[in-house]
């Protein structure tokens, strides 16, 4: 009888395992990424990519889903187009980086610094935003909902109508 139950258990696990297949990161354009701060379209999705120095980087188009990013530096990085569902980005710097366009759903942003970072037409979809800093950001068409911004600094940013943010 344990036998049938344990067999059974790993004809489970195998199907399941073919059903939803796991996806990582392409080694090469991680390495290209660190190598040359310059990886535009590149599959990072899963990479660990923590406490970095990424200021500048050009990101353009990428693919960084599920990428762990707490804690780097991404200083006038430009992710726009980026692809970042479900990433970490607590603690990230990403002051005057330009984010536009980039799909940020279910993103941890908590204590993250995006002074004067462009986010227009960002979707932030269910994002915790918690302690961000948000000063001088321009957040015009950003879809924010369900987002949590306890804690959040807006002064001075742009709202997704158009006005002034406030938190």
């Amino acid at each position: 009888m344990k036998s049938k139950a344990l067999t059974n258990t790993f004809a489970l696990l195998a199907v399941v395992g073919l059903t939803f297949p796991t996806h990582a990161e392409n080694p090469d354009h991680v390495a290209r990424l660190k190598r040359t701060r310059n990886c535009p379209g590149c599959d990072l999705t899963g990479a660990d990519l923590s406490n970095l120095n990424l200021s500048d980087a050009d990101l353009s188009g990428a693919d960084l889903r599920s990428a762990d990013l707490e804690y780097t530096r991404l200083i006038k990085a430009n992710l726009s187009g980026a692809i970042l569902n479900n990433a970490d980005l607590e603690n990230v710097n990403l002051t005057g980086a330009n984010l536009s366009n980039a799909k940020m759903n279910n993103v941890d942003l908590e204590s993250a610094n995006l002074a004067n970072a462009n986010l227009t037409r960002v979707s932030l979809i269910r994002a915790d935003l918690e302690y961000a800093n948000f000063v001088g950001a321009n957040m015009t068409g950003v879809n924010m909902t369900g987002v949590n911004m306890d804690g959040a600094d807006c002064d001075y940013t742009i709202a997704p109508n158009g006005d002034y943010l406030r938190c």
